[in-house]
């Protein structure tokens, strides 16, 4: 139950952002307001540690396949260059192999949420670097800046999931898992998205103020699922 409310939050959020976003005129306001929300919910997985492998899955593809669909409304009516579209396919071909590699439990965080024993995955492409995954992200979104269209009104999108992407490396390398780190890293980016999206769509703040009451709803409601999980110590089957 606590998935389909999830599910419908996240619903309510996009049709109000996008209804916002047409009253604005204004599609990259919609845009930027839906683009991030898997990189918030990556970082509640690793730092609260509580929620089920099974219910950040669900979280994390809904958040993606929304940002995806989101960057496929900037990119494909440039009519991209070919360049452009083979380093993103390879990008995210590296992405999908690492995926493979590790399969889905282990992709979404299955040894840190104690679902799963630790194991060294040493096949291809971790045969090559540790982080190829977001290393492929990375590269997948960079290669939309080849594009002279995308990058000429859409840099900003681009650079934002490539920095994002690093933070996630630099997170799982270096962050230590716990209540407060969990609370304070939403704050934080949720503070500095909606900094960063008044300051870009300025010229129709009431409506960039709008888009960020719908977003900061909509944070509370993800950080009180990954939060209350630690509350409500879930029990999990140990792996066998």
């Amino acid at each position: 139950m606590s998935g389909e409310r999830t599910t419908l939050a996240a619903a309510i959020f996009v049709v109000a952002v996008l209804v916002i976003a047409y009253l604005a005129d204004s599609r990259g306001l919609a845009v930027y307001t839906l683009s991030f929300w898997h990189y918030l919910v990556y970082a509640l997985a690793f730092l609260w540690r509580s929620i089920t492998p099974e219910r950040f899955q669900r979280d994390a593809v809904l958040l993606k396949t929304i940002s995806l669909v989101a960057l496929a409304s900037t990119f494909l009516p440039t009519l991209p260059s070919l360049l452009a579209i083979l380093v993103m396919a390879a990008g995210f071909a590296l992405n999908n192999a690492a995926y493979r590699a590790l399969g889905d439990a282990r992709t979404f965080y299955g040894v840190e949420l104690q679902a799963l024993p630790p194991a060294q995955v040493t096949a291809f492409p971790y045969s090559v670097t540790a982080h190829p995954m977001l290393i492929g992200n990375m590269a997948g979104y960079g290669g939309a800046l080849l594009d002279e269209g995308f990058r000429q009104d859409w840099w900003p999108l681009a650079v934002l999931h490539v920095l994002l992407n690093f933070a996630i490396i630099l997170m799982e390398a270096r962050a230590r898992p716990g209540s407060m780190p969990g609370t304070l890293v939403p704050i934080l980016a949720l503070a500095a998205g909606s900094l960063l999206l008044l300051t870009a769509f300025r010229d129709v703040w009431p409506f960039a103020l709008a888009a960020i009451l719908c977003a900061a709803a909509f944070g509370a409601v993800l950080v009180r699922r990954y939060a209350t999980a630690a509350g409500g110590g879930i029990k999990r089957e140990k792996p066998t």
